[in-house]
């Protein structure tokens, strides 16, 4: 899982070889892998020490509202990289602070491309999502519903997207379905666009 230990060489995170992961490694099924969700803590506890619920805020910012981690993701990840060795805890009063160990840091030296590429990625998606949601806001009589509809569509898309991925080594006779259901949803996409 993640971070595996390399005997050679310390502590690593799994490559981007996720299942149902899309080619720049963002996976159909959530949001951020537990590998991507690792790399982004490890970047951000750089900056500066956070606790927990403070690291799913910065999150959130930096993906401009697209991504914020349950704790049911966050807090695993956050243990694991403590195995690691990678971060340390320490409480101050009721708060549990994590920071970068030394050993961290020289991992995201190591990794930074791959964090680098991560946070691009949120931020792009969130971009996506506001513009989405500026887009919608404007047509729908009620606008707290612009944000909930413009967060499921992108999803969808990206869904569309990963299955897409997916469908790479389907047979030629699959292909053939794909591409023919592809091209009815586009002309259906279309007429509904239009109305």
């Amino acid at each position: 899982m993640f971070p595996p230990v390399d005997s050679d060489h310390g502590p690593s995170l799994p490559s981007s070889n996720v299942p149902n992961a899309l080619p720049l490694g963002m996976p159909a099924t959530r949001k951020l892998s537990a590998h991507d969700l690792g790399l982004v803590t490890l970047a951000l506890l750089d900056a500066e020490k956070s606790y927990g619920s403070q690291l799913g805020d910065r999150i959130e910012a930096l993906s401009n509202g697209f991504y914020r981690p349950s704790p049911g993701m966050l807090y695993p990840v956050l243990g694991r990289l403590a195995e690691q060795g990678l971060i340390t805890q320490q409480r101050e009063g009721r708060r549990k602070y994590y920071s970068l160990t030394r050993e961290g840091s020289t991992y995201l030296t190591e990794h930074h491309a791959s964090a680098q590429q991560v946070r691009s990625r949120l931020d792009s998606a969130g971009r996506k999502l506001n513009a989405l949601f500026a887009d919608l806001r404007h047509s729908l009589a009620d606008e707290t519903q612009a944000m909930p509809l413009a967060q499921e569509l992108l999803t969808a898309r990206m869904d569309m997207k990963a299955a897409l991925h997916e469908s790479r080594g389907a047979s030629p006779e699959a292909q053939r379905r794909i591409l023919k259901l592809l091209q009815e949803t586009t002309a259906r996409i279309r007429h509904e666009a239009r109305e």
